[in-house]
């Protein structure tokens, strides 16, 4: 039998069978009952317009999108099996955050690691575009991703409790964060926390 090896990598042009895989992965793991945000399997249309959205975002560093690709010896092509991303946030005080949208890897290729390579690779790149805060938010009953991310440094900043809803089941929202402001790159930077200074600024009275 032929070995396979798994490649991660960001992908920041068009590679059009990326859409057919990528939708059959999804639509599978959907099935499966992942938690990605869909109750159904999107359709081709859905996941091709999210990744046009990431390709046109990475045009500006806006958006982040890799791929897990399991590639056999020889010369047969390469197989999606997993993917991630993330996008900058658009408010005018929060574009130098981003959220990481998505993390999927197929129930085939689990258990090797991949979905941790995948948040690897998004962080990697985050801090080459200087990006400062990664968030994240993941499904309540979810606990192998959120033991990944805390592994990675991530840290629970807060939950609303029984907010996800699937049909009549409520699962908590958990969200994550990952400071990646470095002493040295961001030495310019004033930290003020809840301070009562600067625009918008107000005392209790």
């Amino acid at each position: 039998m032929s070995q396979s090896e798994y490649v991660v990598r960001r992908v920041s042009e068009p590679e059009p069978e990326h859409l057919d895989q990528i939708h059959r992965l999804v639509a599978e793991m959907v099935e499966e009952g992942a938690a990605l945000g869909w109750v159904e399997p999107p359709t081709r249309s859905d996941v091709g317009e999210l990744l046009a959205d990431l390709i046109q975002g990475a045009d500006f560093d806006d958006a982040c999108l890799v791929v897990a690709e399991r590639v056999a010896d020889g010369d047969g092509d390469a197989e999606v099996v997993g993917f991630a991303y993330w996008t900058r946030r658009d408010g005018e005080t929060e574009q130098p955050h981003a959220d990481i949208g998505r993390v999927a890897v197929s129930s085939h290729a689990r258990g090797g690691g991949l979905g941790r390579r995948l948040v690897e690779a998004l962080i990697a790149y985050a801090r080459t575009v200087g990006i400062e805060i990664l968030t994240l938010d993941v499904r309540g009953n979810n606990h192998a991703a959120m033991h990944v991310y805390e592994r990675l440094g991530f840290v629970e900043y807060g939950r609303i409790p029984d907010f996800v809803a699937v049909e009549n089941q409520r699962w908590d929202n958990v969200y994550f964060s990952m400071d990646l402001r470095g002493k040295a790159e961001h030495a310019d930077l004033e930290m003020l926390g809840d301070t009562p200074e600067g625009p918008g600024a107000s005392e209790l009275r």
